[in-house]
């Protein structure tokens, strides 16, 4: 009984031990690795600066375990990065590869095939996206035949030289109706002279390489929206 009693008085101490607040020192961050999602997600160009920051502090970062001086350092980071963007943009062409993707996207989304750029960040966020703007549409008697899309994991590999996929799909899930509809993506982006790559199969996606990709970053000043 006094070996049960010892057990259960030091389960007790060391449970109120983990609870306790811990005094120890906040761990640095990896300088290296943080500055390389900041890059990656300023050279997507779908993130404002306030976002990105907003994004690696409250997401890829625990805001309760970055100390002060780190603090700053992601602070000052994001505003070097954006500011070395604005000074590439300068010397973009007036149109890029992804200003003529967005032209087939919306060329695509006037014939009935819902395009939609950076749905969500994985395959299921941008088929419930797409699917959401289906219903909606259908309300106010806009009818879609199906859907073309890209995702934030896509835009990733995109921005690191992998090419750009984009998923598609058919409401009525028939796999004639798909192969026309991936047909009619693959004629409209290849129309801006993009080269994609598909075989034909409804069960792959199409891929667009070589991209280009640059696109340039919203603004924070809402006027200029």
């Amino acid at each position: 009984m006094l070996r049960i009693l010892r057990r259960l008085l030091r389960g007790r101490t060391e449970k109120a031990q983990s609870q306790a607040p811990s005094d120890s020192p906040l761990e640095a961050i990896d300088r290296a690795d943080t500055a390389e999602r900041i890059e990656i997600l300023a050279r997507g160009g779908f993130e404002t600066e306030a976002s990105t920051l907003e994004t690696i502090l409250d997401e890829y970062l625990n805001p309760d375990e970055i100390d002060p001086e780190d603090r700053r350092w992601v602070e000052a980071e994001v505003a070097r990065t954006f500011a070395r963007k604005r000074a590439d943009e300068a010397t973009w062409p007036l149109e890029t590869d992804f200003d003529r993707l967005a032209i087939a996207f919306d060329a695509l989304d006037a014939s009935g095939i819902i395009a939609l750029h950076k749905a969500g960040y994985t395959r299921s966020d941008g088929i419930s996206d797409a699917a959401e703007i289906y219903h909606q549409r259908r309300e106010r008697g806009r009818a879609s035949r199906g859907f073309v899309f890209y995702h934030g994991q896509d835009v990733e590999a995109v921005v690191c030289g992998r090419g750009l996929y984009l998923a598609f799909g058919a409401f009525d899930d028939r796999d004639a109706t798909m192969a026309a509809i991936a047909a009619e993506i693959v004629a409209a982006v290849e129309a801006q002279g993009l080269r994609t790559h598909w075989e034909g199969d409804v069960g792959t996606r199409i891929l667009l390489h070589p991209i280009h990709w640059l696109k340039r970053s919203p603004s924070d000043d809402p006027r200029a929206a």
